[in-house]
């Protein structure tokens, strides 16, 4: 309410009442500086005074008057009072410069002035009649001196200057206009004239003091207002520069961490100084790859992703702190390399041993036992790459890191959610891949792949139905390289994509050109080993009757052989899609390695599959357990109506057991090795 009313007041009130404490602050700042100005001039005044009352007692000594001496004793005297009073009132303003004088102070500073005046005046209305022409005009001549002197000392006195004027020159020019002579009468009349001029002297000086003082203190309040302006200039300029430091600061951070687990980024790591100082240091490289993080981020959801990495990073730096101070290291850098990948780096005096492999085991189960995660207790495998390197041995952090990600993927190899040191044996596998992996780019278009076809024989007669086309690739350099080696390459890079279209044309084109067997039977068919990343592309079946028609093969010649992946659910749906849309253009479908994968009675039944082919595994040991393994595969496509084909078959009594248990096909170097050229027979020895 009351600030309602206030606002109100202030809507209705004259501005010039809001300007009134303005005012009044001017008006004191003015007084106080009159009052300065007073005290400025006030001692120069009286030392003249004090001097002008000596030079007319000098003046005057010879004359017959007898008060001289006593009037200027007391002339004396009074300047003497002056002074002290004067000190007095200097005193006080030192100690108050912005107050105004108290009224005692102003009231003693004028009586004594007017004092002063009062004597003179005493003097000429005694010594005038009595003094001689001489002593008159020297009289004369030191109350004019005096009065126009005050015109500039007491400017800042208006009216007690005009006062202390009139004291001096109305008196002196009363007694001349009284004088007998007409020409002091004149001078008297002069006399009047320049008092009246003096007093109108002192009042122009007093304005222009004034107008003086104004402007001082507008100067002063000009300085003082820039001042202010420019401490808030600097002020908002240091407010500016601490920002633009802390927003630098916090950009630098960003720069150099990753915003989920406040961990080193990549760039962050590669910048960071155990780089390039601690030279004589052993340096240890780890790093980490959490495993089947895809399926926790699928599974769950990202925001439970997210909430796993920072527990996971808050351990490793928990785990790598204590790590550090048993080996003594310094700096331990620990680093989100990217997605669910982890990178530390420990340094430590190269006299000083580090940790063993026991002490790396037991970090590495600490790191993967079981996070809780609100009501969720989740198993977090991690594999663990390890490189270190010795303290007089040059240092370089890329190839440091390449060393400790090929160990990660030894680890990996090995089974995941272990831990694997860098060895040279390692480095040189890694290589090897890498020069393979890119001259299987162009593979199929350099003419380093060729196929080979081995028989598949009747079981009862021995007569040839079908030949496997089986790729094989001589590399420029390296030479003979195996498909267990560079399959699961080629699958890895995807380029089995651009090699398995290559094999599928050239085994439809060399297999149309077959003739039929003696008897006039059909010719022989061409199986072609098919990929499961080539059965999920939507568009396998187009390009197997695309082939199809421009080899001119019948689809019933061609045989897609594929293993027991495409039973794994992932692959499941599309793989079924595709071998449905295959096998109604009439192409055969068998399913190789049987018994060695993802078998399942349920899966299998879905399939539209015409044959299925036991792994040589088991055709190679035949023992009683493999024995009872080939007899539930026969009575299994028995009942499917599926035909069962035995692959491995090596020996004469590997054959004779095969036939008694009711096997459709055989497939082995006991029928022919692997060729450049089909045989056109191949009968059992």
């Amino acid at each position: 309410m009351l600030v309602f009313r206030l606002r109100n007041i202030r809507e209705i009130a004259h501005p010039a009442v809001f300007a009134i404490p303005a005012i009044l602050e001017s008006i004191l700042r003015f007084t106080t500086q009159l009052w300065h100005e007073k005290l400025r001039n006030h001692l120069p005044g009286i030392l003249v005074n004090a001097a002008a009352i000596a030079a007319f007692a000098v003046i005057v000594r010879h004359s017959t008057v007898q008060w001289v001496a006593g009037w200027t004793m007391t002339g004396l005297l009074w300047c003497v009072l002056r002074v002290l009073v004067h000190r007095a009132c200097q005193r006080w303003a030192t100690r108050h410069p912005d107050g105004a004088a108290p009224g005692a102070q102003q009231v003693l500073l004028a009586g004594g002035l007017l004092g002063s005046a009062a004597l003179w005046a005493l003097a000429a209305c005694l010594g005038l009649p009595a003094f001689s022409v001489s002593e008159q005009f020297t009289v004369l001549v030191v109350l004019a001196a005096l009065a126009g002197g005050a015109t500039g000392t007491l400017a800042s006195m208006p009216i007690i200057g005009k006062i202390y004027i009139g004291i001096l020159l109305a008196p002196s020019c009363a007694q001349l206009l009284l004088l007998p002579d007409e020409k002091m009468n004149v001078l008297g009349l002069i006399g009047l004239v320049f008092a009246v001029v003096m007093m109108n002297s002192q009042n122009n000086n007093f304005r222009l003091l004034r107008t003086t003082l104004a402007l001082t203190s507008d100067k002063e309040e000009l300085i003082r207002q820039l001042s202010e302006k420019n401490q808030q200039i600097l002020q908002v300029n240091d407010g500016l520069e601490q920002t633009v430091a802390a927003r630098t600061a916090q950009l630098e951070f960003l720069a150099n961490h990753d915003p989920l687990t406040g961990l080193l980024n990549r760039r962050g790591f590669m910048s960071y100084p155990f780089a390039h100082r601690h030279t004589g240091r052993h340096k240890t490289i780890i790093f980490i790859d959490l495993d089947h993080f895809k399926d926790i981020n699928d599974g769950m959801g990202h925001a439970f992703g997210d909430l796993l990495l920072r527990a996971v990073s808050d351990r490793l730096q928990e785990v790598m702190a204590e790590l550090a101070l048993t080996t003594s290291a310094a700096d331990p850098a620990v680093c989100r390399w990217g997605g669910d990948e982890f990178v530390v780096c420990l340094t430590r005096p190269a006299g000083q041993p580090g940790a063993s492999a026991a002490e790396y085991q037991r970090m590495h189960a600490r790191l993967s036992s079981p996070f809780q995660l609100g009501e969720h207790k989740l198993p977090v495998g991690m594999s663990m790459g390890i490189f270190e390197r010795a303290g007089n041995a040059a240092f370089d952090l890329h190839q440091a890191l390449m060393f400790a990600d090929i160990a990660t993927a030894d680890a990996k190899k090995l089974g995941r959610g272990r831990l694997s040191f860098y060895s040279e044996r390692s480095y040189e596998l890694q290589q090897r891949r890498l020069r393979l992996t890119l001259a299987l780019a162009h593979a199929h278009q350099d003419g380093s792949l060729h196929l080979l076809f081995q028989p598949i024989v009747a079981a009862h007669d021995g007569a040839v139905v079908a030949y496997e086309a089986l790729l094989r690739w001589t590399h420029p350099e390296l030479g003979a390289v195996g498909p267990d080696e560079f399959i699961p390459l080629a699958e890895n890079a995807n380029t089995i994509l651009s090699i398995g279209r290559w094999v599928l044309e050239q085994a439809c084109q060399l297999a149309q050109g077959w003739p039929a067997g003696a008897d006039a039977t059909a010719p022989p068919k061409v199986a072609v080993n098919t990929s499961i990343r080539q059965l999920i592309q939507p568009d396998f079946a187009d390009l197997v009757g695309a082939t199809l028609a421009h080899s001119g093969l019948a689809p019933a010649q061609l045989i897609i052989e594929v293993t027991e992946t495409v039973l794994d659910e992932r692959n499941m749906a599309s793989a079924l899609d595709t071998l449905t849309a295959v096998h109604a253009l009439g192409v055969e479908i068998h399913l190789d390695d049987f018994g060695t994968g993802y078998s399942s009675l349920s899966r299998l039944r879905q399939l539209p599959l015409d044959a299925i082919k036991i792994d040589r595994s088991f055709v190679m040991h035949m023992d009683e357990k493999s024995v009872a393994v080939i007899e539930a595969a026969v009575l299994i496509a028995d009942r499917y109506g599926l035909r069962v084909i035995a692959e491995g078959v090596e020996t004469a009594q590997q054959l004779a057991i095969l036939r008694t248990k009711g096997i459709d096909e055989l497939q082995g170097y006991y029928f022919g090795r692997p060729a450049a050229l089909p045989l056109q027979s191949a009968q059992a020895a």
